[in-house]
């Protein structure tokens, strides 16, 4: 039996592995439970220390007297186990209901559709194989390269904990973030790393810095930051100077930096930051699987001025547009934030919402209190089709009008291609794209392009002022999507004769939904 860690993503490791998977498969074939199996076990002992929150996590549940499985077991569908589940070195297989937590160490886990974990689901050095159909109402913590082992000894089962991690975590690809290149920045590189420090009882300090560069500023920009993290909690607070922008909704920093730099397109604003930072933050479910939350609640100081346009090269030779100034000084806030990431086999939402209160105090010269939201959702249609939904929105609460920093504008391939780039431009924004998306057939392929998707558009939206005209422009259209290349053409319904044409490339690679071939 082998009691090295084992992969995430292959049945468990070591010569009993296959004989695991047999008896599984052996007892899916029979059709019942082969659960409930009262197997008397020895004393079980932890040993050793490696990820603190696992860590605790078996000593309290050694305390609470689980269900001890170590021996291949099933729980059928019409079983319901109420105490916690600790599996060691064995092969579970559920279709059942457990309602209290389970805990895998060196083991592994088959979760079948219409199983149910009413609690955590742990895997601490062992495989996890969870079907999209099985519910799991507390927290995944999945670590399959955990240094956990199970030894049986002929009077006890020994928990081993070891092989402490190095302290020194690289962010990125060895410490190098993905680099951006915009209009205001040039190319901005930035490298980071994680220090953890030494258990405070069942705390894990952490802390995170970085630094890079702007070439086009010939500046730099750098961040610090102390977290202090137990199980899925984490209080952070931390320092950065640098640049921001309130239109990441619009394009993300690559496809950003892709569009500027085939034709100087810059979907975005940029002013100087300066930022103190204090915030809670709680997850919730599995970042790796099928739904991830997160809660964000802090407080921040921000120092903001505007910073210039420049023109940096581009492919096409354009000429950049200019970056507007923004209104400068102190803004003091409180931030309450949820982000939600959610996979189902048919569906898919990636997406977030915040409040920020800003008020006078330490020297803040603005008050206002904002709302914004932005959300991508997408589901399988007709077919192979897919159906896409974005949406932006952002409201100043109680008639207020925001600091120009947390202004967003409409207009341009980004939003609305029939306006001109950043054409409205204010602190209250709504923006809403529906695609729907059909796969050609292989007979229509291009040479090096492959064959392209048909994307029937529908667009509507405006950016203004708390006196300007708010009525939505709304606009039309179709997109062939080719491999890395695409051509769409857009019109407003009012204006048939007067359409957009837009030819440009996209980054070809990227995730797929679950249900793409």
């Amino acid at each position: 039996m082998s009691h090295g860690p084992r992969p995430a993503v292959r049945p468990p490791g070591g010569p009993g592995a296959l004989r695991k998977v047999f008896i599984a498969l052996l007892a899916l074939a029979a059709g019942g439970p082969v659960a409930a199996q009262v197997i008397p076990t020895p004393p079980v002992e932890f040993v050793g220390a490696s990820d603190l929150a696992v860590d605790q996590r078996l000593s309290d549940l050694l305390e609470r007297d689980p269900l001890i499985i170590i021996r291949d077991t099933m729980v059928g569908p019409a079983d319901t186990v109420r105490q916690a589940v600790l599996v060691l070195d064995a092969t579970l297989v559920l279709e059942g209901t457990l309602l209290d937590d389970l805990v895998l160490v060196d083991a592994g886990a088959f979760v079948r559709p219409g199983a149910v974990v009413r609690g955590d689901l742990v895997n601490a050095g062992g495989g996890v194989y969870r079907s999209e159909l099985a519910r799991v109402g507390g927290t995944f913590i999945d670590l399959p390269n955990a240094g956990y082992r199970v030894v049986r000894e002929e009077d006890r089962i020994v928990i081993e904990a070891s092989g402490v991690p190095s302290p020194l975590t690289l962010d990125g690809i060895q410490g190098f973030h993905e680099p951006t290149y915009d209009r205001v920045n040039g190319v901005t590189g930035v490298w980071g790393a994680t220090l953890r420090l030494p258990r405070l009882g069942n705390v894990t300090p952490r802390i995170h810095g970085e630094a890079g560069w702007r070439t086009e500023r010939g500046e730099p920009v750098y961040a610090a930051s102390l977290g202090l993290r137990w199980a899925a909690t984490t209080l952070e607070g931390g320092y950065e100077e640098g640049w921001a922008t309130n239109d990441d909704w619009i394009r993300d920093d690559f496809a950003n930096s892709i569009n500027y730099l085939w034709d100087g397109d810059d979907f975005r604003d940029y002013h100087e930051v300066e930022r103190r930072w204090a915030a809670v933050v709680q997850a919730f479910g599995d970042e790796e699987k099928s739904f991830y939350g997160r809660l964000r609640v802090g407080g921040q100081i921000e120092d903001a001025r505007s910073l210039p346009g420049g023109n940096p090269w581009n492919v096409m030779g354009d000429t950049a547009r200019s970056n507007p100034d923004i209104d400068e000084g102190r803004t003091t806030s409180l931030l309450t934030r949820f982000a939600l990431d959610w996979t189902g086999r048919r569906t898919v939402f990636d997406g977030w919402v915040e409040y920020e209160a800003a008020r006078e105090w330490e020297g803040g010269a603005f008050a206002f209190d904002r709302i914004a939201v932005h959300g991508d959702w997408a589901m399988l249609a007709l077919a192979n089709h897919t159906l896409e939904i974005e949406f932006f929105g952002q409201l100043p609460l109680g008639g207020d009008t925001l600091p120009r920093q947390r202004w967003s504008f409409v207009g341009g391939s980004g939003t609305l291609q029939t306006l001109d780039l950043a054409q409205h431009y204010g602190d209250r924004v709504a923006w809403v794209e529906n695609r729907y998306i059909i796969p050609l057939p292989e007979r229509l392929a291009l040479p090096l392009l492959g064959a392209p998707d048909l994307q029937l558009i529908h667009a509507t939206g405006m950016a203004w002022l708390a006196d300007d005209d708010r009525s939505l422009v709304q606009e039309v259209g179709v997109r062939l999507q080719f491999f890395g290349v695409y051509l769409r053409y857009m019109v407003r319904p009012e204006d048939l004769a007067d359409g957009q044409l837009d030819i440009s490339v996209t980054w070809p690679f990227g995730d797929s939904y679950p249900w793409e071939s």
